[in-house]
């Protein structure tokens, strides 16, 4: 089933720069963006979002940013990288850091998270394997934030398996959706923010 699922909302195209634009103008202007002084960030690839801006002003903010980087095991860990960070093309082609240093478990206070495909309950679909999943896992304090096109919006529930991780809210160009794990997330990360 997630085969199937995979191949019909992986297949989509890259969306057009306007859909990019409005995505990272709407990320940049929620207020937990603002209070996510260590936040977890994604490189895109391929037909994902463009999150270069984003990183670009996490920086800006004087915020702590961390990225995933796939160890020689497959399982993916969180690196802290800085503005003058060196990168290199990692597994599956994603941008990682030259050197980093690893995020202890839980430090994150925001994540942003990509997939193939999401649904309105919060189950992510990713590109199989649970690698992420085991990621997100380590952080159960931070905010979840899935990030993708309105296209990857699934209009059915997609499977969700025990070890698959919901997300607290979804971020489209068309807007936030917020489920409701995130008030209380939202309330500490607001909270530590003052």
């Amino acid at each position: 089933m997630k085969a199937v699922l995979r191949k019909r909302y992986g297949g989509r195209g890259r969306e057009p720069a306007a859909a990019h634009a409005a995505l990272q103008v709407l990320v940049r202007s929620q207020l937990w963006w603002d209070a996510a002084f260590c936040v977890g960030l994604f490189r895109s690839v391929g037909a994902e979002p463009d999150t270069g801006p984003l990183l670009a002003d996490a920086f800006r903010l004087g915020a702590k940013v961390a990225v995933p980087v796939a160890g020689r095991d497959g399982r993916y860990s969180f690196r802290y990288v800085e503005e003058g960070t060196g990168w290199v093309r990692g597994a599956h082609g994603i941008l990682e850091p030259e050197a980093s240093a690893p995020v202890p478990p839980g430090e994150l206070r925001v994540i942003l998270v990509p997939g193939v495909a999401f649904d309105a309950a919060g189950t992510r679909l990713g590109h199989g394997g649970g690698n992420y999943d085991r990621l997100l896992a380590g952080f159960p304090e931070a905010l979840l934030v899935g990030v993708a096109f309105e296209s990857r919006m699934a209009r059915e529930p997609l499977p969700r398996e025990a070890h698959d991780v919901a997300m607290d809210a979804i971020a489209t160009e068309a807007g936030v959706r917020y489920l409701p794990g995130a008030a209380a997330k939202l309330a500490r990360l607001l909270e530590g923010a003052r």
